[in-house]
């Protein structure tokens, strides 16, 4: 069976692709396999990412057991939880659109035999998806798992905790204003509103 990626590597007329895969390390022998695209969105901008390094020194390990030759590459990832009340927040959605774009533009161009996408924030899991759905090669989405909590006085804690906190000392600041305008006001501010008839 003639692999996809042969189109890219085998043959006289891809010496030159074949010379400048060599100038990075792969072997002819790594150029006959099935060739297995990484899409790593690790990034240091992040916890929720961070570990996904060294889960593709593994899985490029494990690519090589079952007989495939990896090759990783990257994309970006935003994090919504750090540019959140900013305007970066705005460019969190439009990524996940860029993180399947990457993806798909270079599997497409490298002609790769199958890719594992390996992923953690909100974004990249369905950029992800989006670029295998595209694809049509066989692929996996690898989950680098749930960011784990921080520690403060000896006790865990999460970031929702963290988020939960900000929002009570902000909703404080604002009872303490809205109480110094009088307690007709501040009953008003906490009452609901009536609906329209």
């Amino acid at each position: 069976m003639k692999l996809p990626s042969y189109t890219i590597t085998q043959g006289r007329d891809r010496a030159p692709a074949r010379a400048m895969l060599k100038a990075i390390g792969f072997t002819d022998d790594d150029l006959k396999k099935p060739i297995i695209g990484v899409a790593n969105t690790w990034i240091e901008t992040m916890p929720c990412n961070y570990n996904l390094r060294e889960l593709a020194v593994r899985v490029k390990e494990g690519i090589r057991a079952a007989g495939g030759t990896p090759m990783e590459f990257n994309t970006i990832a935003i994090s919504d939880g750090i540019t959140m009340g900013t305007e970066g927040m705005k460019t969190s959605l439009v990524s996940r659109e860029v993180i399947a774009d990457s993806i798909e533009l270079l599997v497409r161009g490298h002609m790769f035999d199958g890719v594992v996408a390996l992923v953690a924030c909100d974004k990249t899991i369905p950029g992800a998806a989006m670029a295998l759905l595209r694809l049509n090669v066989p692929g996996v989405i690898l989950y680098g798992g749930t960011i784990l909590p921080g520690r403060h006085k000896d006790r865990d804690i999460s970031i929702m905790e963290v988020f939960e906190a900000g929002s009570v000392i902000r909703n404080y600041a604002r009872s303490k204003t809205t109480l110094a305008r009088g307690p007709a006001h501040a009953a008003a501010s906490i009452l609901p509103t009536p609906w329209p008839r």
